[in-house]
């Protein structure tokens, strides 16, 4: 494990130093007097196509809300991993229960989303993931709502793709350090260049390590490595890429006040710590993506794309835990320790054939599709007891070594030992018909095939983590055995229909409709694959408007909704000391209002705001029929956001200063639905600065300037609040040919 991270940390810091290298040379070549203003641009380029659109159609003329978050604004505010692009998105935000610690869950319009590596699945899901980073990441994507029409099984929330760098025949080269909080310590570096036979390279390295906010210490490493072939009618793309991941998670966060109180996480020092201590989980991924963009002739266009992904999780985290009253004060009881270990291997192909033509005087791009797709993963867990903590308010944790641990399989232990296996088969199509000039018309529609299965590797206890609806049904559940698969066959039809109609070039009113479908299919629930797919619906009715170059606005209403959520919860054992897991399913809908303001009042000023208000309700919970009409957790009521910045021209050969400042609101926010469990909203200031020279960026800022109390959001059932950290900073120094 530690050799592994060792060779990417050395690898990262090979390409830094090969870059910085290269970028010093080139810089002395610049001309001296070589001054960058830099503004960063709109998170709503209404003039841009965004790959997650699949079809080219500019923002402006696109049916659905769609942002793109670019390098630029990214760099500005220090951002070093995806979470850190969240605020530049209206109604995006970290939250969701069970990420467990270690990887990133987020939420769009109140509902999970899905991750997309340059348009394809990362082999991530809403139940096991990890932390994204932004190495060599050109941009960020974000399409609102579900995406089942064109890409099959999705979350309904939205669907966030990241978009990387591809390699170029101009040779460049970056290199950047920054320090910040918690002994944070992240290395960039970057080659770009041709290799001679019309075949161009880049290679991306990172390295970072902090020792993590309450002690959540990380080290992580990753490499991408590309090529570019471009034979003739052809446009040709070979990535590889591997990342070392090493998180010391908290699954447990903050507890909660106790049963007769507010309800508030409790008046407990911030900084204690409520987690196993040698916590751990730890990833290994390696990935190979290929893919094709074949120019056939001026009006038609074959897109072949595939990849291949590994990835390997090894991990032992925190579950439940309850507060149980203990003289004058309380002591957390219950908790446990999962161990667990993941492989999992994930193959898909798309074939995309683009057409454009005219029907009559109608311009209309149509595009057609093929996916397929197989995910397959063997999991194996088994659960420990914990001691006590004795006083929330002065925590000692009991344990002390992993070996010391005694973990079990039974019914009060969750375990299991299988294998899982997922086959997706899909046919799609989706036309973009211009009727005039000033209306257009989105038509989608996707036919999907699942097929998964859960089957037992060896005979274990029958146990809440390991079991499933017996067939022919009986009174009680049955394990997973070797040799039995439980199979679950589902074909779904989803689709898409949308229009924009432009009253006048600068004002365009839009609207749709658009369908989902998820199939239950995870490694963390493998009792889950028999259950009945979720289900996501969207109804959108938006306004766009821009002036120039210094002013877009979108606008819109929506309304979501999202059946057939199946989760577990972990309850205390009504029959002994441990916890047991019970599954629950639930629907609800969100109705909400978002608008996205990019505002250039000068060429060296600019502002990037957002706002969200929204009412997520319950509205089917069969076991507990008395929460319907309560809030959803993990959703907060209110969003806002604003980054603002003004470059500022030094004299002679100094540079340029930029100043730039942001504020985050979010509003608050239950962590359960018997809204028992309430995160209080927060309001944080930033602010940065940096110097710009040519090739040259030293950069720092402070966030939460405030040192405001806030959270990241609620951990699972039995466990607290995961706070966010107070006031940080950061510095950094950039260098990079022009």
């Amino acid at each position: 494990m530690k050799v592994r991270l060792h060779l990417v940390h050395r690898a990262s810091l090979c390409v830094l130093a090969i870059a910085l290298g290269g970028a010093q040379a080139r810089a002395a070549d610049a001309p001296s007097d070589s001054t960058v203003i830099v503004t960063a641009p709109s998170t709503t380029p209404f003039d841009e196509a965004a790959g997650v659109d699949k079809t080219g159609t500019s923002l402006f003329d696109t049916p659905r809300s769609i942002q793109i978050v670019p390098r630029e604004l990214i760099d500005q505010q220090g951002g070093t991993q995806l979470r850190d692009t969240l605020r530049n998105v209206s109604g995006l935000v970290q939250g969701g229960q069970f990420s467990f610690g270690f990887y990133d869950r987020f939420v769009s319009r109140g509902l999970n989303v899905t991750f997309l590596n340059d348009g394809l699945p990362d082999t991530t899901s809403d139940l096991g993931g990890y932390v994204h980073s932004l190495t060599g990441v050109e941009r960020v994507e974000v399409l609102k709502g579900p995406g089942s029409a064109l890409f099959g099984t999705s979350q309904p929330g939205g669907t966030i793709n990241l978009v990387h760098y591809r390699p170029t025949d101009k040779a460049s080269a970056s290199a950047s350090l920054q320090y910040g909080s918690f002994d944070t310590i992240t290395a960039n570096g970057s080659l770009n260049g041709a290799l001679g036979g019309g075949v161009d390279a880049r290679v991306d390295g990172q390295f970072q390590r902090s020792d993590g906010f309450r002690g959540t210490r990380s080290r992580s490493g990753e490499v991408y490595g590309s090529l570019g072939f471009h034979p003739a009618n052809h446009d040709i793309l070979a990535r590889f890429e591997y990342h070392r991941i090493e998180v010391r998670p908290d699954a447990i966060g903050l507890p909660f006040s106790p049963p007769s109180g507010t309800g508030l996480p409790a008046n407990v020092d911030i900084n204690n710590r409520y987690y196993t201590p040698f916590a751990y989980a730890d990833q290994s991924i390696k990935r190979a993506f290929l893919s094709d963009a074949w120019t056939v002739n001026d009006s038609l266009t074959v897109n072949l794309r595939t990849a291949y992904t590994d990835r390997d999780v090894d991990l032992a985290r925190n579950a439940g835990g309850r507060l149980t009253a203990a003289g004058s004060t309380y002591s957390l009881t219950g908790r446990q320790l999962r161990q667990q270990q993941d492989n999992i291997h994930d193959f898909v192909f798309q074939a995309e054939p683009t057409w454009k033509f005219a029907a009559g005087s109608m311009p209309v791009t149509l595009l057609a599709g093929f996916e397929y797709r197989n995910v397959s993963a063997t999991t194996r867990r088994s659960t420990a007891d914990l001691p006590a903590i004795a006083d929330i308010y002065h925590p000692v944790t009991p344990e002390t070594s992993l070996a010391a641990l005694t973990f079990l399989c039974d019914k009060s232990h969750s375990c299991n030992d299988a294998k899982v296996d997922g086959r997706f088969y899909g046919l799609y199509g989706t036309a973009q018909i211009d009727l005039t000039s000033r209306l257009k018309l989105r038509l989608s529609g996707r036919e999907d095939w699942f097929r998964t299965s859960a089957e037992g590797r060896s005979v274990i206890p029958t146990n809440p983590g390991s079991e499933h609806p017996c067939d022919p049904p009986q009174a009680t559940t049955c394990p997973f055995v070797p040799g039995q698969p439980v199979v679950r066959n589902d074909d779904r039809f989803e689709w898409d229909v949308g229009a924009v109609y432009q009253i006048a070039d600068s004002f365009a009113l839009f609207g749709g409709y658009s369908s989902n479908s998820y199939p239950i299919f995870n490694t963390e629930e493998p009792q889950s694959i028999g259950q009945v797919p979720e289900k996501g619906t969207q109804v959108e009715a938006g306004l766009r408007f821009r002036q120039g170059s210094w002013l877009s606005l979108s606008s819109s209403l929506f309304r979501t909704t999202r059946k057939n959520v199946y989760t577990i919860l972990l309850v205390p054992d009504p029959n002994g000391p441990g916890s047991i897991d019970v599954s629950q399913v639930f629907s609800y809908r969100v109705k909400g209002w978002e608008t996205d303001l990019s505002l250039r009042p000068t060429a060296t000023w600019n502002i990037n705001a957002n706002f969200t208000l929204q009412d997520p309700v319950l509205v089917d919970y069969p076991q507990n029929p008395g929460q319907i009409g309560n809030r959803v957790p993990s959703v907060p009521k209110q969003i806002g956001n604003a980054w603002t910045s003004y470059d500022i021209a030094l004299p002679d050969k100094i540079g340029s200063l930029q100043l730039a400042a942001g504020l985050r609101y979010r509003g608050d926010y239950f962590g359960d639905t018997g809204q028992t469990r309430l995160l209080p909203g927060a309001t944080m200031v930033d602010l940065s600065a940096a110097l710009l020279n040519g090739p040259l960026t030293i950069r720092g800022g402070v966030s939460n300037i405030g040192d405001k109390r806030n959270y990241d959001y609620a951990a699972g059932v039995g466990s607290g609040a995961i706070p966010g950290p107070g006031r940080t900073f950061f510095l950094s120094i950039g260098l990079k040919t022009l």
